[in-house]
């Protein structure tokens, strides 16, 4: 068996075919127009730190999600949702920049999300996950060819 859950989700999803992985959402931020690439790995590490300090606020607290992935599309949804309307989050995946692995801690994982893919000035965001077993992260990148 493989250590990650890759399903037939048609109930999440109006295609016939999703991928599902379990996974934990650590969080997000808004990133600033001046951060640069080295600037990454702390931005990742400061997303980490504040929610396991409970800074994160009540909103965002680290839980456990399904990452569907369905293209065009990303959806975030809840692991107690059965509903396709409920999720955290959902956004086209060519809207995905840049991937981001933790080499210190090769469970942790992040992308950079831009508004506008054809506005180099647009509002960028970053997501941060937590994989339960490394290899999680590199089946997640082949699924969905970042």
């Amino acid at each position: 068996t493989l250590p990650i859950s890759v399903l037939s989700l048609s109930h999440y999803l109006s295609t016939t075919y999703s991928y599902l992985f379990a996974l934990t959402y650590i969080g997000w931020s808004l990133l600033d127009r001046r951060t640069t690439l080295p600037m990454l790995p702390w931005l990742v590490a400061e997303i980490r730190r504040r929610c396991e300090k409970g800074d994160c606020g009540p909103v965002m607290q680290p839980r456990e999600v399904h990452l569907v992935l369905c293209p065009p599309f990303i959806r975030c949804v809840p692991t107690t949702s059965n509903n396709s309307s409920v999720f955290i989050f959902e956004h086209k995946a060519q809207l995905i920049s840049r991937f981001i692995h933790n080499s210190n801690d090769l469970t942790y994982f992040a992308y950079l999300l831009r508004g506008q893919p054809d506005n180099p000035e647009s509002e960028m965001s970053c997501h941060v996950f937590k994989a339960c077993d490394p290899n999680q992260v590199g089946l997640l990148l082949s699924a969905q060819q970042f």
